[in-house]
């Protein structure tokens, strides 16, 4: 199989054996898996990936499948949990429960920094999507491994009624972009997004976006989601302005 070649090339020394990781995604998910190797593989970063058969071993398809389960679980739980509630107010409030930054903040409360294999650094780590890909790659593997009313019943009981506070949500305003432009234009700062890099990754594009205020750098974040890129990148900004300015 591929993956045992992949872990056999990396030298896989983790302190977790196959039957700890097991009763970890017991405890997780609520279910005993059936296939390991893809809950594996769901750790797997692109940065540490390699070609096998023409295939290439990563996380990257498992995050592309477990994106589209992830969002499909919470636009029914919402369609019917808002039964007279619009498009627009369904299509932002789900955007707000699965960004990058909650599926981050999600990873590590349930301990995926412990898993990840990746060639990065703890602050690469912390400032890229690193942790919430193997987040839906975690999710995409749940689906295959036992299938989709499991995976709903994961992502219901052990991620939105446990981690997920719907009624706070609905009244935050989640745009950092216009927050930080308000923030400069009052304090009469330039502000500056810059397109630090685009780079093709198979079918998609990485965004590299870093942020200046008044000239100086700031948070450089990078996502597959441009938009996203600098709406993180806008959040982290306003808390280290905060810090800087008390």
């Amino acid at each position: 199989m591929a993956l045992k070649k992949l872990l056999s090339l990396l030298g896989n020394k983790s302190s977790e054996s196959d039957k700890d990781f097991k009763k970890w995604i017991k405890s997780t998910t609520g279910f005993s898996p059936k296939n390991i190797s893809l809950y594996q593989q769901a750790f797997f970063h692109s940065s540490v990936s390699v070609k096998r058969s023409g295939t290439t071993v990563s996380n990257e398809r498992l995050e592309f499948l477990g994106d589209a389960v992830l969002g499909a679980i919470v636009a029914d739980y919402l369609f019917k949990m808002f039964p007279y509630k619009d498009e627009g107010f369904l299509t932002q409030l789900r955007s707000k429960i699965v960004n990058g930054q909650s599926l981050k903040e999600l990873a590590l409360k349930f301990g995926f920094n412990l898993f990840l294999k990746a060639s990065l650094t703890k602050e690469e780590k912390t400032k890229s999507s690193a942790y919430g890909d193997a987040f839906e790659a975690f999710i995409g593997a749940v689906y295959l491994d036992l299938g989709y009313n499991t995976a709903k019943k994961f992502v219901i009981s052990k991620i939105i009624k446990m981690h997920v506070d719907v009624d706070g949500l609905m009244n935050t305003n989640a745009d950092y972009k216009s927050q930080l432009q308000i923030y400069c234009q009052k304090n009469k700062f330039s502000l500056e997004y810059k397109l630090v890099s685009e780079e093709r990754q198979g079918a998609n594009k990485l965004y590299v976006v870093q942020i200046y205020v008044n000239e100086k750098p700031y948070t450089r974040f990078e996502n597959y989601s441009k938009r996203v890129a600098e709406q993180k990148a806008a959040q982290l900004t306003l808390e280290e302005l905060a810090k800087e300015n008390g």
